[in-house]
């Protein structure tokens, strides 16, 4: 029976021995995972194993207490020497070295978790490989010390970070020392921290244990550590700076002249910037010279890639001004890979459009009447930004139209019937210059004079003004006397003679006649078919309003009147007409003279004595 016991001790034990191996690519769970003690080893059951032989040991000697016989030293040893591995020197070491090492931070007194220092992990994949390997003596006596001794090794490729041994001591086993002193330590929790176990090196430690209780123990280890990897990476800042170039160099570019931008973008930063887009912004007054149009006027270039220090000259752009004033060319450069920084990746070009221009006004009357001179003026002036050169004026006169005089510094062509004034330069902001010439108007119409300006770049103006040529009704009046002298209570006849010289009716005549007070007017006769209506005295009449005369007619009016006395010796009689385009009357005048009848002056002279 003592026997089977014995073989059954020494299975358990050949159990413990065994080496424990743990494999890891990765990280591995925290110290801390690992903190509540494990649960005892379950004791074998009856006639699991079969009973051990007797084991015949020493006797007591005479004297000495039962119980307390020690083996002979070549039978106890306290460690068994196969199972411990011999260090060389490269161990010892390597695990000076780690000795040697900073301090790691740790977690609770208990055997918390480690936090490593970033440069203590390796460079891309690593294996870390722990192996434990307990080692105790086969038979212990009761209440007498024991060595045990725990081996951990790292056959991997790395070092194994945060190690952490662990101890559970089985009911009825005492702690009493251990080389080196754990960390921490409970009734039956012993924990040891070695830290970092380089790649090939071990770790030993010897612990000195004694039994209390005569019972089969199985005496287990258990380690957890931390393995990982870690990356080197550079952090690169690529930087895009625009540069452009104006040709020509000065701000100011005449209009309908080209221009060109000089783009060239540099990589200042140290990472290589990819999909760069170099956009190119024009305002309104400037073109492409491809033509090309599009609702923003702008023109990208991609670049695949700009190497740090690198700089792409692209293609010179030639733009076309087309509108004068301010005008302006923005370029910038972006990438995914750069920080958008308008200080340096934008850069705006502005440019002065100058041009030229002329101003044409034709200055005429709105109204003429045939037969009349009509004074046009023409004014030029330049209110643009840069010189007019080569300004050449012309001027077309109406058929119905004729120059009455050629303006000084021109020049008349009577077939095209048209003036030509020349113009070297005028300068913006220059005084208008005035332009006059006179034409006699002919016939009833409208009379359309025609200006042109013409000057370098292109520049063309045009004026017209219109002139309402109108008939105008020339009425002329003539009175005239029949009898030159006239005797008292004598009559005669005064003649009124009414003729158009104009072009246009002459409308709503008006005519009355007005006789001197020695006079009387008898009889009216001529015009309208109505009489003309006389006043009380007979001194006045009025004739019925003639509605119109025709240009080139001509009507007789006729004033009977009776010389009534002598106290004047001339009588006279006064004609005025008026009509639509005469509001102030027109006014003629005939006399006669009046003579004594021989009957008053028979009546008047005494006769003579008999």
């Amino acid at each position: 029976m003592g026997r089977r016991i014995f073989i059954l001790l020494a299975m358990t034990l050949a159990c413990v021995w065994a080496p424990a191996r743990v494999l890891s690519q990765s990280a591995q769970p925290a110290a801390g995972a690992f903190d509540p003690a494990p649960e005892p080893f379950p004791a074998p059951a009856a006639g699991d194993f079969p009973e051990p032989e007797p084991l015949a040991l020493p006797t007591a000697a005479p004297g000495e207490p039962a119980g307390q016989v020690e083996r002979p030293a070549e039978t106890t040893p306290e460690v068994a020497d196969e199972a411990a591995p011999k260090r060389d020197d490269d161990v010892e070491r390597t695990q000076a070295a780690a000795a040697a090492a900073p301090a790691l931070s740790a977690g609770p007194a208990d055997g918390g978790e480690f936090l490593q220092p970033l440069d203590r992990l390796p460079l891309g994949k690593h294996e870390v490989l722990l192996s434990v390997n307990v080692m105790a003596p086969a038979d212990m006596n009761i209440n007498k010390d024991a060595m045990m001794k725990i081996v951990v090794r790292n056959n991997g490729s790395a070092d194994a970070l945060g190690v952490v041994v662990r101890d559970v001591l089985p009911p009825g086993l005492t702690f009493v020392s251990s080389t080196p002193e754990p960390l921490a330590k409970t009734e039956s929790l012993l924990t040891w921290k070695i830290g970092v176990l380089q790649a090939g090196t071990e770790k030993a430690i010897m612990v000195r244990v004694m039994p209390t209780q005569p019972t089969p123990m199985d005496h287990a280890a258990t380690v957890t550590f931390q393995a990982g990897s870690r990356a080197r990476s550079r952090v690169l800042q690529p930087k895009l700076r625009v540069e452009v170039v104006q040709s020509p160099s000065i701000d100011k570019v005449l209009k309908g002249q080209e221009a060109e931008f000089r783009i060239s973008v540099t990589n200042t930063g140290d990472g290589p910037a990819r999909d760069v887009v170099v956009l190119a912004k024009l305002s309104p007054g400037l073109s492409h010279e491809s033509g090309e149009k599009n609702d923003d006027n702008s023109f990208d270039l991609p670049i695949r890639e700009i190497g740090p220090g690198q700089r792409e000259e692209l293609p010179v752009m030639v733009v076309d001004a087309r509108q004068g004033g301010h005008q302006t060319c923005l370029v910038k450069a972006t990438s995914p890979d750069v920080i958008f920084d308008p200080a340096e990746a934008q850069v705006e070009k502005a440019v002065e459009v100058i041009e030229p221009r002329i101003k044409l006004t034709l200055d005429a009357p709105e109204k003429r009447y045939t037969d009349t001179i009509a004074t046009y003026t023409l004014t030029v002036e330049n209110p643009g930004t840069a010189p007019a050169r080569n300004v050449r004026l012309l001027a077309s006169l109406p058929v119905s139209g004729k120059l009455q005089t050629i303006p000084p510094d021109a020049r008349y062509d009577a077939a095209t019937r048209r003036i030509t004034w020349s113009i070297s330069q005028i300068d913006p902001g220059e005084k208008p210059r005035s332009l006059t010439f006179e034409i006699k108007m002919g016939g009833i119409g409208f009379y359309e004079v025609t200006a042109e300006a013409k000057a370098d770049n292109a520049i063309f103006e045009r004026a017209s003004a219109k002139t309402d040529v109108q008939g105008m009704a020339d009425l002329d009046l003539v009175v005239r006397e029949r009898r030159r002298v006239v005797d008292v209570d004598g009559t005669t006849t005064f003649q009124i003679r009414l003729r158009n010289y104009g072009s246009k009716d002459a409308g709503n005549v008006k005519i009355r006649a007005e006789v001197s007070p020695n006079l009387k007017i008898v009889e009216t006769g001529g015009g309208p078919p109505e009489p003309a209506t006389a006043s009380p005295d007979s001194t006045q009449a009025a004739f019925p309003m003639i509605d119109h005369i025709k240009p080139s007619t001509e009507m007789l009016l006729q004033v009977k009147v009776k010389v009534v006395n002598t106290k004047d010796r001339a009588g006279t009689c006064r004609v005025f007409v008026s009509h639509d385009d005469l509001s102030q009357e027109l006014e003629d005048m005939a006399l006669v003279k009046v003579a004594e009848s021989n009957r008053t002056a028979n009546a008047r002279d005494p006769a003579p004595p008999k």
